[in-house]
């Protein structure tokens, strides 16, 4: 079976970490990361330079990885912060067999403080984060009809 799996998260709730122990224990698992391919294409997770192709190649991603075998299951570790955003990913990609929305909710506080004790590589600036919150839209009704798994965690580490 060909399984999606779309997080959405605010930075610094643990997408990756969420990732990293997932695939502790699913095999055929692969991991695409917006952060990870901004690394790939700027050698800094924060630079913002080339958005426009760190998104097409995170698109380009999701369709390859869907041809690696028949039992595949592709996780994408980015914001997805919008109900368009949710909708797309399900939408656009018929490829898979299975669609799952995971979506870790994490109080703002928490997330403000875990920020700090993560590397300088990774910081994320208070204003940012703010900015973030107030553009971040919860599932609606409508994004989470496309999925056939939605799974909330709260008190997520």
């Amino acid at each position: 079976m060909k399984t999606l799996i779309v997080l959405s998260a605010f930075p610094g709730s643990g997408k990756s970490t969420w990732c990293k122990k997932y695939l502790e224990t699913h095999p055929n698992t692969y991991v695409i990361s917006s952060d990870e391919i901004r690394f790939e294409l700027t050698g800094q997770y924060q630079d913002f330079s080339k958005q426009k192709e760190v998104w097409e190649l995170f698109e380009k991603r999701i369709h390859e990885y869907a041809n690696i075998n028949d039992d595949v299951t592709v996780i994408l570790d980015a914001l997805c912060d919008l109900n368009s955003l949710r909708i797309n990913y399900a939408k656009n990609s018929p490829e898979y067999d299975k669609h799952i929305l995971v979506w870790i909710k994490k109080d703002f506080k928490e997330i403000i403080k875990y920020n700090k004790e993560r590397s300088q590589e990774h910081w994320v600036p208070d204003d940012i984060l703010l900015a973030l919150y107030h553009k971040f839209e919860a599932p609606s009704e409508e994004a989470k009809s496309y999925y056939d798994e939605v799974i909330e965690i709260t008190n997520y580490f």
